[in-house]
């Protein structure tokens, strides 16, 4: 009677899963470790913050520079010309800025991209092409005009301003992206709620678009982030507290006399807060109308 010998299979060392593991660490400490750093310096006194070799975490944590936006001292309210003093009055005003810029485009949009993917009409394709080719003008190409225009109104350093600006730069975009996820929405939903009698508005009140809440969370944030994060229309119509937005002042604390890093950091933290906290709120949603508006269609 024979007897099977069993040989002991051989090892291999998954090469490829754990260079793939090293890469996604990296890219991942890419990403966060300079968020890490503007936080920790925030909390920081300045020698700290400039000590070689620097201090990876707070030695001795304060909240000075975060109270000195409310109750600046002496040396803080010579950074910058007054940045210190009117960071709270322009986050306030990105937020005012940003979120009416995400309504309005909201709501033009909706009628637009629905428009656009129940109805047929000759030159549909083509007039989506062009609301395309009007993103890629440069800014520096038009905002002389658009100061002007602006100027002739009396509309320069306001919120309206603003918020017209951007709402041209984010509608064509937001139209994209409403138009793919409205394709995706059944037309049997429609029919349905026509059937209980539901006039057109009801029917898109109450059955279109809450089965489209997705790509409007998607449309909307994308709108709120394109007016929080522009700079240099910002920069040309508005010349006060009462319209400078968040990027125009934080500008403003590197100058060649005086920059104090810890109050920059501190800065910077304030306005990451608000978009961190609309994409966690949102992001279940977020995902979903992205997803759905980039492979169905």
């Amino acid at each position: 009677m024979s007897t099977v010998v069993q040989v002991p299979l051989r090892y291999r060392i998954p090469w490829k899963k754990i260079a793939l593991y090293v890469l996604a660490i990296a890219f991942a400490l890419y990403l966060v470790l300079p968020f890490y750093w503007i936080v920790a310096m925030s909390f920081m006194h300045e020698a700290d913050a400039i000590a070689v070799p620097p201090n990876w975490v707070p030695v001795s944590p304060t909240l000075e520079n975060y109270l000195g936006f409310v109750n600046p001292n002496a040396a803080q309210e010579l950074v910058g010309g007054r940045a210190v003093s009117e960071t709270p009055y322009s986050l306030r005003n990105s937020l005012v800025v940003a979120s009416a810029t995400a309504v309005l485009n909201l709501v033009l949009a909706t009628f637009a991209a629905y428009s656009f993917s129940r109805l047929k009409f000759r030159g549909s394709q083509v007039l989506l092409v062009l609301y395309l080719l009007t993103r890629m003008v440069p800014g520096i190409a038009i905002i002389i005009p658009f100061y002007l225009l602006m100027r002739q109104f009396g509309l320069l350093d306001t919120y309206l301003a603003l918020i017209l600006s951007y709402t041209t730069f984010a509608l064509p975009i937001t139209i994209w992206i409403l138009k793919d996820f409205f394709r995706s929405v059944p037309r049997e939903l429609e029919e349905a709620a026509r059937v209980d009698r539901c006039g057109w508005f009801r029917t898109m009140w109450s059955v279109f678009l809450p089965v489209a809440a997705p790509g409007l969370v998607a449309a909307a944030v994308f709108a709120f982030m394109t007016a929080w994060n522009e700079f240099m229309f910002a920069l040309f119509l508005t010349s006060t507290k009462a319209a400078k937005t968040i990027p125009v002042v934080a500008a403003n604390f590197a100058t060649d006399f005086n920059t104090q890093f810890t109050v920059m950091a501190a800065a910077g933290v304030l306005a990451v807060v608000p978009p961190l906290v609309l994409a966690l709120l949102f992001q279940r949603k977020l995902v979903q109308g992205m997803a759905a508006g980039s492979v169905k269609g």
